[in-house]
This record gives structure tokens, sequence and C-alpha cells, in this order.
């Protein structure tokens, strides 16, 4: 799958203002409120619950990252997870990750009128959308580094807040990401690893080497590849994070999920920190958290559905990418089970064995369909008479009802398929049974005709 590029942003504390007077009070209120944070108490009374949490729950010293612009045209183009870069006189100076916009004139002048001087705050022009950041780094990165990375001019400089153009980040060459191409120019942040599920060797060998790795005390980051691996092959858009304090696996496509590794080697996880977990979905704005390990505890187990994450042990890992392999199960199907809270156990797994049986079922009445209409002397009337014939084919007991056989008919006869016809004499099958396999399986359905090997 292809990999969706994180976006830029350039928030610029200074423009180089001719009254000098001003020029070292932008860079007081870069320090007070970008590099060193305010407090989250302080605004307590400006935020609700959610957001509360949120700077919480994101914070490791109670204090938010927050800058603001008068000017809403590009602000409302920025994304949280963006990376965000400060500039100042000729160099990017700190980097974060937005975590919110707030669009917000009473906390913003709460913050900001009783901390400006030099006439610089405008009633008519206040600082009110906000954008706060976390993992706030100080870099320092010319900004003809920077220019040449995305291909600008050599002697552009950044004008009040700014994005870069997704055509620009596309086009890094040499790069697995952005974010790896940004942490690569200003030594920090995440190094994001793209994972192709076509890469080499049989799922197989994958598993071994999950179970391997999962135990193996000196192979934490070999165990993150492997995982992030396997979710690509289990249909999803994956990135392996590379470095500590973050999460280990991104999974971007078909839900957001976190996925958080962890290799031990006597085998199980005695005690999750929850709070950790929690703390990485929410400041990459991820809908779930997910925690892969050789195995868990029994403690770590009753807890678990306690969370808002899953937990899920290699072995069960292993099972799903089995699944997947043998009846293509799509990944939203498997992350339906992979997103509720709690342990994904034997249970869950039952839950998707009768899902793929539902559609072996449903395979399985296509071809009978097909089949009957092939053997049919002309039109077949109705779904009742389609029906009867295949009662007349099957020596089983597990014959379709009339409705089965009339949704049957029904996806068949539609025109993106086109395997069946309808006239006012009935119904007419257009291709034989043989390319009907082949039809199933492109619908899908990824079957055994009865009484037939693949």
């Amino acid at each position: 799958m292809r990999h969706q590029p994180a976006r830029v942003t350039v928030l610029v504390v200074s423009q180089c203002y001719v009254d000098l007077p001003t020029y070292p009070m932008v860079i007081i209120l870069f320090a007070e409120f970008i590099r060193d944070g305010h407090s989250i108490e302080d605004i307590e009374s400006y935020l609700n619950d959610e957001d509360l949490e949120l700077f919480r729950t994101t914070s490791d010293d109670d204090l938010v990252h927050v800058w603001g612009t008068s000017v809403d045209g590009t602000w409302r183009n920025v994304e949280r997870n963006d990376i965000a870069l400060v500039y100042h006189d000729g160099a990017f100076v700190a980097r974060g990750q937005v975590l919110q916009l707030r669009h917000d004139p009473d906390l913003a002048e709460y913050l900001w009128r009783e901390n400006v001087e030099h006439g610089r705050w405008n009633e008519e022009s206040p600082w009110e959308y906000m954008t706060f950041l976390t993992d706030i780094e100080k870099v320092d990165v010319d900004i003809e580094e920077f220019n040449e990375l995305v291909g600008y001019d050599k002697t552009y400089r950044p004008q009040g807040f700014t994005r870069v153009a997704d055509k620009r980040l596309n086009q890094l060459s040499g790069e697995e990401s952005v974010e790896t191409a940004i942490a690569d120019l200003t030594d920090a942040g995440e190094r994001v690893h793209p994972v192709d599920d076509e890469d080499d060797g049989p799922t197989p060998d994958l598993a071994d080497q999950l179970r391997a790795a999962s135990t193996d005390g000196n192979a934490h980051e070999e165990f993150e590849k492997l995982v992030a691996k396997a979710f690509s092959r289990l249909g999803c858009a994956a990135d392996w994070i590379e470095g500590g304090g973050d999460t280990d696996v991104e999974i971007r496509s078909p839900e957001h999920v976190v996925v958080e590794v962890k290799a031990r080697g006597n085998g199980r996880v005695n005690s999750l920190e929850v709070t950790n977990v929690d703390k990485h979905r929410r400041q990459r704005g991820a809908d779930h958290a997910i925690v892969v390990a050789p195995g868990f505890a029994p403690k770590v187990i009753d807890n678990a559905e306690t969370t808002e994450l899953t937990t899920i042990a290699v072995d069960d890992l292993v099972e799903l990418l089995d699944r997947r392999d043998e009846y293509a199960v799509p990944p939203e199907e498997i992350l339906a089970l992979l997103t509720r809270s709690g342990a994904f156990q034997d249970d869950r797994l039952d839950l998707l064995d009768e899902y793929i049986q539902d559609r072996i079922d449903a395979g399985e009445t296509l071809l009978a369909v097909i089949r009957a209409l092939e053997r049919a002397d002309g039109a077949v009337e109705t779904a009742e008479d389609v029906r009867w014939i295949v009662v007349g084919m099957e020596d089983s007991n597990d014959i379709p009802t009339t409705e089965e056989v009339r949704s049957a008919l029904q996806l068949l006869a539609h025109p993106s398929v086109g395997a069946v016809e309808q006239d006012e004499e009935g119904y007419r099958v257009t291709t034989d049974y043989e390319n009907g396999i082949q039809l199933v399986r492109s619908l899908g359905d990824v079957v055994q005709p009865p009484g037939r090997e693949g």
C-alpha cells in the first residue's frame, strides 16, 4: 500500500520586524509558550473535559506548548500529527508534532494580552487561531538545508504561517518517509519506515521469526519491524516507528491504530503501563491501541477489558496471518476484532472463523447456482426453480434456502458481474463453471468449490 506522506507545517516566530523593540518580545513568547510550555492548570477553566484529558495524558510535565496566529487561512489546512517546524532568523530552532488546533479568542486573550508589550496585541486581529504542539525538541537547521530538501529556491524564507505543499513532500528523493527525511535533517524526532506487504519471505517464515524475536531480549527492534510486517500482511497500511519514546507501529488504514510491541524473554508481559500506551495513542490522534507480546499474565488479561486497548499474543497474531493467507479475510474484518477493547483470545478467533464459514457458504452458493443454470435446458423461471435444481445436484443436507439462492442470482446478474442474465423467461448463465470459480475468487470469496482442489 502507498504510504501517505506526513504533512509539514512551519511556524514563524519572527518575521524580522522593523520595529526592533518588538523583536525580542516575540522571541520571549516563543520561549515561554512553545519551548518551555504553559501550565495546564492555569488554563483549565478554558478547557472542556475532553481537551483537559488530552493535554494531561500527552504531557510529561503538565505543560502545554502553544502558538497563535491571527490569520486562519493556512491554519485551517493544518492537521493533527503534522510535523511542526519553528523558524526564526534564517534557521529552524525547534520541531514538534501538532496535537490539536483550537479557535478560541477568549483563551488567546487570556494567554497573550497581558504578556505582550510594545503594542503588538491587536484586538481587531488577535492570535485566536491556536496550534497546540507535543514532543518539542530543540533543533538547529539552516534554512538553505530545508530549501534543498523540499525543492524550494535557495533564497526562500518562510513568511508567516506556512504549510509545505503535498506535491513537494511526495517528491522527496531517496527517503522512506517524510518523517525520516525531517528527522535526518533535524537530527531529532522519529524515523518512520512504511512497510511493504510484498517484501520477501512467505508467511510461515514470518510466523517463526515473530515467535523467535518476541522472546529475544536483544531483538526488540527486529520484533517491532516484524510486527509491522505482520500487520501489512493482514492488509493494513503500517509504518514501523524507529526510536524510543514513541509508539512502535502505526496503522494508518483501514483504521488509525497505534501498536505497542513488547518482547519478553520469559514469554509473557506481567504488567502493562496503560497510561503510556494511551499517551502514545492520543499524541498520534489514533482511535485505538493494540499491544503485541509473546504472551500476557492472567492478571493483565483480566484487566485488559477495563482499558481502551487490545492485547494480543504472538500466536494469535500468527493465527490471523494464517486465516488472511488462506481465506483472504478483509483487513476491515480483522481490525473490527482487534479494536474491541480487551484481550484477543480464542472466542474472537471463533467469531472470525464463523465469518469465514459464512463467506465460504456464500461462495459455494454462488457456484451451485452457476452449475444449476449451466445444467438447465434453457432459462430457469424463478429462484425456487433454481434451488430445486441445486437440490437434485447436491449430495448434502446443507442446501441453500430460496432466499440465499435469490440473493446469489441478484449478485451474479448485477451489471458489474454479468455471470447471469435475466429476461421475461427467467435466468440464464453467461459463463461456465470453471470461469465461475475464478469469478467467485475475484469477488473476494476465496473458497474451495465442493469436491474440488483449488
